[in-house]
C-alpha cells in the first residue's frame, strides 16, 4: 500500500471520529438538558406542592383563629404527604396604612389609647412643609385629619375630630394634635380618652391616606399574624405570613342610621 493512501485512509478515519466526537457531544449536551429541564420541572411541581399547602395551613387557621390561640397558639397538618406546621401570634396594638375615607377599628380596653398618625417622611401623606404652613381642607395638599367614632355598651357613639395641620378654621374639628408629635416617624400624636362602658372605637382619616398606629396599656388583641410553612418530601420548602385584623363592619356602616322603630322624616 502507497503511503499516499494510508493517509488518506487515516485522514478519513479522524474524519469519521471527529464527526462522532462532535454528535456525541450533541447527544450528552441533550440529554443532560433534558434531565435538567425534567428536575427543574419537578422541583417548580413540588414547590408548588409546598406553596398550596403552606396555604391550607393559612385556611386551616382562619377557620377558627380564636381556638387555635386558645389550644396553644400553632398545629400542624399533612397534606398529600407534604408537611404543615402553623404558628398564630396576636399583636395588642393596630398599625398599618389606611386610604381616605377607610376605616381602622380597635377594640378599646379600659385606659386611654394613643393614636400615632401621618408618615413624617412620606410626600404623599405629609405634602408641603412640614410645619403644614399654608396647607387648606380644599387644597388637596395637606395631611389627614381623623374622624374618630367611639362607640359604648349601649351602642350609643360620640365623635371625635383631629386635625393633623391648622385646618379649625375651615372644618371646625380640633386642632389639639398640631402641636404633639408623634414618636418614630409619625407626625402627630393624640390620646383618646376611654370611658368604662367604651367598647371600640372607629378610626376614619379624611383629605389623605395616612400610616396609624394605635397602642394602649390594656388593649386586647387588634391583630393576628399568622405563619404556616410547609415542606415537600423533596425538602422543597415555602412559607406565608398573613397578618388579620378582628372583624369589622364596613366603612359604609358609619353613616347608617339605626332604630328599634319606624323612622319617620
Amino acid at each position: 500500500m502507497k503511503i499516499e493512501d494510508f493517509l488518506k485512509k487515516g485522514q478519513a478515519a479522524l474524519i469519521v471520529l471527529l464527526v462522532v466526537a462532535v454528535a456525541l457531544g450533541f447527544g450528552i449536551s441533550i440529554i443532560s438538558q433534558a434531565t435538567t429541564d425534567i428536575r427543574i420541572s419537578q422541583q417548580e411541581q413540588e414547590a408548588a406542592r409546598a406553596f398550596n399547602a403552606a396555604e391550607a395551613g393559612i385556611e386551616e387557621v382562619l377557620k377558627d383563629i380564636t381556638a387555635v390561640v386558645s389550644a396553644g397558639g400553632g398545629g400542624s397538618l399533612d397534606i398529600d404527604d407534604v408537611k404543615v406546621n402553623y404558628a398564630v401570634t396576636g399583636e395588642n396594638y393596630l398599625e398599618g396604612m389606611f386610604e381616605e375615607n377607610e376605616a381602622a377599628q380597635v377594640i378599646l380596653g379600659d385606659n386611654d389609647v394613643t393614636i400615632e398618625w401621618v408618615d413624617s417622611g412620606s410626600e404623599v401623606e405629609n405634602p408641603g412643609p412640614g410645619d403644614c404652613a399654608g396647607v387648606s381642607a380644599s387644597s388637596g395638599q395637606t395631611a389627614a385629619s381623623l374622624l374618630i367614632s367611639v362607640v359604648d355598651d349601649s351602642n350609643q357613639v360620640r365623635r371625635v375630630g383631629i386635625n393633623a395641620c391648622g385646618l379649625s378654621d375651615d372644618n371646625g374639628m380640633s386642632d389639639e394634635a398640631v402641636g404633639s408629635s408623634g414618636t418614630d416617624s409619625y407626625l402627630r400624636s393624640y390620646s383618646l380618652e376611654v370611658f368604662a362602658n367604651d367598647v371600640l372605637a372607629r378610626i376614619r382619616p379624611i383629605y389623605n391616606r395616612t400610616s396609624l398606629r394605635v397602642t394602649g396599656t390594656d388593649m386586647p388583641v387588634q391583630t393576628y399574624v399568622i405563619d404556616s410553612e410547609a415542606q415537600a418530601p423533596t425538602l422543597e420548602s415555602k412559607a406565608i405570613e398573613v397578618t388579620r385584623t378582628e372583624p369589622a363592619t364596613p366603612s359604609v356602616f358609619d353613616y347608617v342610621v339605626f332604630s328599634g322603630a319606624n323612622i319617620a322624616k
